[in-house]
């Protein structure tokens, strides 16, 4: 009960990492951890090479998508003032409120672990927000697979299937090869 009540905290704070700063590295920061989250939850429902699929695939998608952003120079733009990420984190807060009020209907209807499909349910409306709030390539794939980590730990808390499991791998790599191909484009169309 304390590890779950340690997760779902620690799952709130991965959110506002990957939310509130603008700097890619504390992006890719809160998106590995939302991996680990999910890998952790997962592995006490499927045996551990099929949850060892999920956490590698999350992790290759960030290394290729990181390989992209550090071969990319410093732009000393203003990417967003502070007013936009007090926003951001205000609406943050809004959703983990709304998920708070409606998880126990939620829980009725999908028999799932409490933990489980809280943190799926904070992680796919943090996706939703941050692919909603952003212009940026790299910020909006980012978003995406935030919202496929939380997906991915509610269906996975649903179904185990091997097959299911291979074609979340491609999909969340094929997701960063194709998000790292057109931040690199558009990063060499702009200079």
């Amino acid at each position: 009960m304390i590890i779950n009540s340690l997760l779902i905290f620690f799952s709130l704070g991965v959110t506002v990492v990957v939310l509130v700063p603008r700097d890619w590295r504390w992006s890719i920061f809160g998106l590995a951890m939302s991996y680990l989250i999910g890998f952790i939850l997962i592995v006490q429902i499927w045996p551990l090479p099929l949850a060892a699929v999920k956490l590698l695939s999350g992790l290759i998608g960030i290394v290729i998508l990181s390989s992209v952003e550090m071969n990319t120079e410093e732009k000393n733009e203003l990417i967003g003032s502070p007013s936009s990420r007090i926003f951001i984190l205000l609406l943050a807060i809004l959703s983990w409120l709304i998920v708070a009020a409606t998880i126990n209907r939620l829980n009725a209807w999908l028999p799932i672990e409490y933990t489980n499909l809280f943190i799926g349910m904070v992680f796919l409306i943090c996706g939703l927000i941050k692919f909603s709030t952003d212009q940026k390539i790299f910020n909006v794939v980012v978003g995406l697979l935030t919202l496929l980590s939380g997906f991915d730990i509610i269906y996975s808390s649903l179904e185990g299937s091997a097959l299911v499991t291979a074609l979340y791998a491609l999909i969340v790599i094929s997701i960063c090869v194709l998000g790292s191909y057109l931040e690199g484009a558009f990063n060499e169309g702009v200079e």
